[in-house]
C-alpha cells in the first residue's frame, strides 16, 4: 500500500466500516478508462503511467467496466469489445505501484443503449443487483490480489442507492471480507428532489471515504474567472453544509471530475453530455481546471480529486473534444495544480 494510503488507514476500524478522522495527505489522481478491450495492454501501458505521474499525480483510477444490453436489462456481463482482460488490468496495477503511485481500482457498468447508469430501469431490481453484486466483487477479489490502495464499491447508481440500502449494506460487507483496503463509493453530484446523490447516499457510514462524480453545472456559456469561482464557492458551500449536517467524518474526494474542450462545457459538464457536438475550445478546459485549483482544492474537507480522464496524447486529433486534457492547455494547469498540491496541509476531520 502507497504512503497516501497507509496515511488515511486510520479511517477504518479494523477492517470494517468507518468510524474514526483520516489523518491524510491530498489524493493527486488522474483516470485511466478502458474504452477498448486494448487499452490496457502492457505493450502500451508502462509509456501512459509515467506520462500519468509526470503530471504530479501520486494516484491512478483505473477504470475497466461490464456492459448490459439496455437501461432496463437485468444482466451484466463484461464487453468482448471494451472489458480489458484481468491479467491487463493486474499488470497495470503492478506497474503503478513499480513507479510509487498508489491505484484507486474503480469499476463501473455501463449501458448498450448509452442511458446514464444513474438512470438504469431494470425489469427486475434482485435480479440485476445479484449481478451487479457479482461484477463488484470479481473486481474487489482481483483488487485484493493486485494490493490495490483504494477500492469503489460502484458508481452513480441513484435508482438503486436507498431502494435497497440492505442489499449495499450486504455486497459492502461481502467485498470487506475479500478486500482489506480503503473503500468507496462515486455518488453523482445530484441533489433532492431529483433523486439520487451524494446527499441521499444512505451507506456513507460503511465507507472509509465519501466519493462524489463532482461534475457540478458551472455557469452560462460566456465566463470569466470570477463567474467560475463564484458558482464553485456556492457548490462547496452547499457540499460543506451537508457534511458538518450529517455528521460523518470520512474524508471527501471527487472521484471523478473533468471538462469537455468544447464551447458550452462548462453549462453541463457531465458525461451525460459526451455526444455534444460544438467547437474545439480548450480555453474553457484550461479556465475549469483554473477553476478547481481555486476553489474547491483550497477546502480543507476534501481530500482529493481524480481528473476523467488520461489517454496518450499522440491518439487525440487535433479537433478533439474529449475530457482528455493532456497535450492542451489545461494540461499545463493540471501540472502547475499538482505541482503547487504538495504544500496543502494534511486534515485532521471533520470538526
Amino acid at each position: 500500500m502507497g504512503g497516501a494510503a497507509l496515511a488515511m488507514a486510520s479511517c477504518r476500524i479494523n477492517g470494517s466500516s468507518a468510524r474514526e478522522p483520516a489523518q491524510a495527505s491530498f489524493m493527486h489522481g488522474l483516470t485511466l478508462v478502458a474504452g477498448t478491450a486494448d487499452d490496457f495492454r502492457p505493450s502500451r501501458i508502462q509509456a501512459v503511467i509515467d506520462s500519468i505521474t509526470s503530471t504530479g499525480a501520486d494516484w491512478i483510477a483505473v477504470a475497466p467496466s461490464w456492459s448490459q444490453d439496455t437501461h432496463q436489462s437485468t444482466k451484466i456481463r463484461p464487453d468482448p469489445a471494451r472489458t480489458p482482460p484481468d491479467e491487463d488490468v493486474l499488470s497495470l496495477i503492478e506497474k503503478a505501484h513499480e513507479v510509487g503511485a498508489n491505484v484507486f481500482l474503480s469499476p463501473f457498468v455501463d449501458s448498450r443503449d448509452r442511458i446514464w447508469r444513474g438512470d438504469f430501469s431494470p425489469t427486475d431490481l434482485s435480479a440485476w443487483f445479484a449481478e451487479y453484486s457479482t461484477m463488484a466483487l470479481h473486481y474487489a477479489e482481483l483488487g485484493q490480489q493486485a494490493k490495490v490502495d483504494m477500492f469503489s464499491v460502484g458508481s452513480e447508481l441513484d435508482f438503486s442507492e436507498e431502494t435497497y440500502l440492505n442489499e449495499w449494506r450486504v455486497l459492502i460487507g461481502k467485498v470487506r471480507r475479500v478486500y482489506e483496503g480503503l473503500l468507496t463509493y462515486a455518488a453523482s453530484h445530484r441533489s433532492p428532489p431529483r433523486g439520487g446523490g451524494y446527499k441521499r447516499t444512505p451507506f456513507w457510514s460503511e465507507l472509509d471515504c465519501i466519493g462524489i462524480d463532482a461534475y457540478f453545472p458551472m455557469t452560462a456559456r460566456l465566463i470569466s474567472p470570477s463567474q467560475l469561482a463564484a458558482t464553485w464557492e456556492t457548490w462547496m458551500g452547499e457540499i460543506e453544509r451537508w457534511y458538518v449536517a450529517s455528521g460523518l467524518k470520512q474524508p471527501i474526494i471527487f472521484t471523478e471530475l473533468g471538462y469537455r474542450s468544447v464551447v458550452g462545457a462548462a453549462v453541463q459538464p457531465s458525461p451525460r453530455n459526451w455526444d455534444y457536438e460544438g467547437p474545439v475550445d480548450t480555453g474553457v478546459q484550461a479556465n475549469l481546471y483554473a477553476a478547481f485549483f481555486g476553489v474547491p482544492y483550497r477546502r480543507e474537507f476534501l481530500r482529493g480529486v481524480f481528473w476523467w480522464h488520461w489517454e496518450p496524447s499522440e491518439t487525440l486529433d487535433a479537433d478533439d473534444t474529449s475530457y482528455v486534457p493532456n497535450g492542451k492547455p489545461a494540461e499545463d494547469v493540471l501540472r502547475r495544480g499538482y505541482a503547487a498540491a504538495i504544500r496543502r496541509p494534511t486534515y485532521s476531520g471533520s470538526g
